[in-house]
């Protein structure tokens, strides 16, 4: 390993103890990886990559670039997609869990042999993906709007814990909440979501609340459902 190269990996282990988010880039590699949990990857940039038969779960990649990547036969259990590149990436035989797409690049994706559960498609154009089953998709294009102002307040007391913010998931600024994510909370738990939002609150332990799927995981099992 050149001196160079020690360098960066150096500066890359005092960013992640700092919590500061490292960014990934990696192309054209021959090796087949196995996928990752609990990550929230921020501007990753990943070209033709191989994660044939990976598992992801609970993870969020935020404005990222995951092109031409071989992603056939993988699992994917609570990840999210916001404002990323897909372009000729391949989910064929993939089975999709609790996953969100949005605002996401579908050019020629492949999602030929798909299976989905619980799947979000938001403010995305799918028109030019390939083999997607429309009718095992959710789709939401309009803007939801939020009138609960109990929840609007229990939402905006969680943005002062940096490990539930950090990630966007229910807030977009410290004084505007995620009106998309929220509104697919609150049309399965009604009001019921305020009551556990207030105990999570007072949770001790806040790490891995990365995705839509991690707070629907802690929900569930606050209420018991």
């Amino acid at each position: 390993m050149g001196r160079g190269k020690k360098r960066r990996k150096v500066k890359q282990k005092l960013k992640r103890k700092s919590g500061k988010l490292v960014r990934f880039c990696l192309s054209n590699s021959s090796k087949k990886y196995s996928g990752f949990s609990n990550k929230f990857c921020y501007q990753t940039n990943i070209h033709n990559l191989i994660y044939k038969d990976a598992i992801f779960d609970n993870v969020k990649f935020q404005n990222s670039n995951i092109t031409e990547c071989n992603l056939k036969n993988t699992k994917l259990t609570g990840v999210d997609f916001y404002n990323s590149n897909l372009k000729k990436s391949k989910f064929e035989n993939a089975k999709l869990k609790d996953v969100i797409f949005f605002n996401c690049n579908l050019k020629n994706t492949d999602f030929k042999n798909t299976k989905f559960e619980n799947v979000f498609f938001i403010s995305t154009n799918f028109d030019y993906c390939k083999n997607l089953n429309k009718e095992e998709i959710i789709i939401i294009k309009e803007y939801p709007k939020i009138d609960n102002q109990s929840l609007i307040n229990a939402i905006l007391e969680l943005s002062k814990f940096t490990k539930l913010y950090k990630s966007n998931v229910l807030h977009v600024k410290k004084n505007k909440i995620n009106n998309w994510n929220i509104s697919i909370l609150y049309s399965k738990y009604s009001h019921d979501l305020i009551r556990a939002l207030k105990a999570l609150k007072n949770r001790k332990d806040k790490r891995n609340f990365i995705t839509l799927y991690s707070y629907k995981k802690f929900i569930e099992s606050y209420l018991k459902i």
